[in-house]
């Protein structure tokens, strides 16, 4: 019989919310436009949202899964718990992660399962990386040039990563010089190739610490290695709410 866990292939795929801590501090005005940037694609102290992801292949849809996400991040460490809403054979099924490691739980499991590097960086894995990367904090900024996307004025930032543990060594950003919204991302990887791009939109309205903002809603991420490979996130059902710290512990997993 097959069983309903979720392949290594697309694990971190659904792990898109690895939160952002976002600190306004007396930096440089590209630095500012990106910090703030990462709060739009994430939130702070807490958050909690809705998302469909769907995997096309070859032109055609592979997968869809309906996930609720629920994360804390702070600047020492992120926390994240994805639990799996639909379809039904995967209905209850769970990811946490908590800094550099992750578990998946699924009923009929005594204990968490560990994650491993091979698995999280397999694949469509690195996904995840464009839709949650903290890119202020994983990135310093090489160089910043103005430019457009769909006729916004922009600034077009070069990142390199700061270690080798990030997946993509290299980003071309553009941030909006208006809202501060990251529009589209190119990663690339060791050898400079372009192996991802991403381009973000900002549908939601949300009300954070008595302020309202527009707010990430989608984001279509496109394989420029298989052209007709493509992964589509849908936000939805975005709040702020408050954690307790026990919520992320690994032995919660088991309730």
């Amino acid at each position: 019989m097959k069983k309903n866990i979720i392949s290594p292939k697309y694990i971190l795929l659904l792990v898109i919310v690895i939160m952002t801590s976002v600190v306004f501090g007396q930096d440089s005005e590209a630095l500012k436009a990106l910090k703030k940037s990462d709060f739009y694609r994430g939130g702070s102290e807490g958050v909690e949202w809705d998302i469909k992801v769907q995997n096309i292949e070859q032109g055609e849809t592979k997968n869809d899964f309906v996930l609720t996400v629920e994360g804390t991040a702070t600047d020492d460490h992120f926390y994240s718990l994805i639990t799996f809403v639909g379809p039904k054979k995967f209905e209850g099924q769970k990811l946490l992660i908590r800094d550099k490691s992750m578990w998946f739980m699924k009923k009929g499991l005594s204990n968490p399962a560990p994650i491993s590097s091979r698995q999280r960086l397999s694949g469509n894995a690195a996904n995840a990386d464009v839709a949650a990367a903290n890119y202020s904090n994983d990135y310093n900024i090489e160089s910043t040039t103005d430019g457009t996307f769909n006729n916004k004025p922009c600034w077009i930032l070069l990142l390199k990563a700061k270690d080798n543990l990030v997946t993509y060594p290299m980003v071309k950003y553009w941030i909006s010089k208006t809202e501060n919204f990251g529009l589209q991302a190119e990663f690339y990887g060791k050898s400079e190739k372009l192996i991802k791009t991403a381009v973000f939109e900002y549908e939601n309205k949300v009300e954070y610490k008595a302020k309202k903002y527009s707010y990430l809603s989608k984001i279509s991420i496109s394989d420029m290695i298989n052209k007709d490979d493509k992964t589509i996130l849908s936000i939805s059902k975005v709040s702020f709410p408050t954690y307790a710290s026990s919520k992320f512990q690994k032995e919660r997993l088991l309730d």
